[in-house]
C-alpha cells in the first residue's frame, strides 16, 4: 500500500487553528470520517499547547499525518511542562472551573474516545503526542 505523509510547522498561536484544520482537510489520502476525527483531536491538542505550554520561546509546533495501514498523527513541540499534559490526560475528569467559568477536562477525554491510542513521549525539552485512529 502507498505510504502518504503530510507535514506542517505552525507557530503556537490561536490564529493557526484554521490553518491546521485546512492542512488536515487537504490530506486527501484520508477518508472524510478520519479527517473529521483527526481535526477534532488535533485542534484540541493544539489549543492545549497554545494555552498551557510553558517554554521561553514560542517555537513552531511540528505536525505530521501518515496514512498507510493505520492512520497516525504526530504533534511535537518544545516544552518545559510536558508532564503536566501527561498527568492531565490521566487524571482530569470533566468539571466546572468556577475561576474561568468554563468546563474543563472534556477535551482530552474526547481525544481519548476518538483515538485508537494516544501516546505521550517526553524528550529533554520536547514533547510528542502520537495519535492513532481507526481507518
Amino acid at each position: 500500500m502507498e505510504r502518504n505523509i503530510q507535514t506542517i510547522r505552525l507557530a503556537p498561536e490561536y490564529s493557526n487553528i484554521p490553518v491546521l484544520e485546512s492542512f488536515i482537510d487537504n490530506c486527501r489520502f484520508l477518508a472524510p470520517s478520519a479527517r473529521n476525527r483527526l481535526t477534532l483531536i488535533a485542534t484540541e491538542i493544539f489549543d492545549n499547547v497554545v494555552t498551557h505550554n510553558r517554554f521561553p520561546l514560542r517555537l513552531p509546533v511540528s505536525i505530521a499525518v501518515c496514512g498507510d495501514e493505520s492512520i497516525r498523527m504526530r504533534i511535537s513541540y518544545a516544552t518545559l511542562n510536558f508532564f503536566e499534559m501527561v498527568r492531565a490526560n490521566r487524571t482530569t475528569s470533566p468539571h466546572f472551573d468556577r475561576e474561568s467559568g468554563r468546563y474543563r477536562g472534556i477535551g482530552l477525554r474526547m481525544c481519548r474516545n476518538l483515538a485508537k491510542s494516544l501516546r505521550f513521549r517526553a524528550g529533554l525539552f520536547r514533547g510528542t503526542i502520537e495519535i492513532t485512529i481507526e481507518r
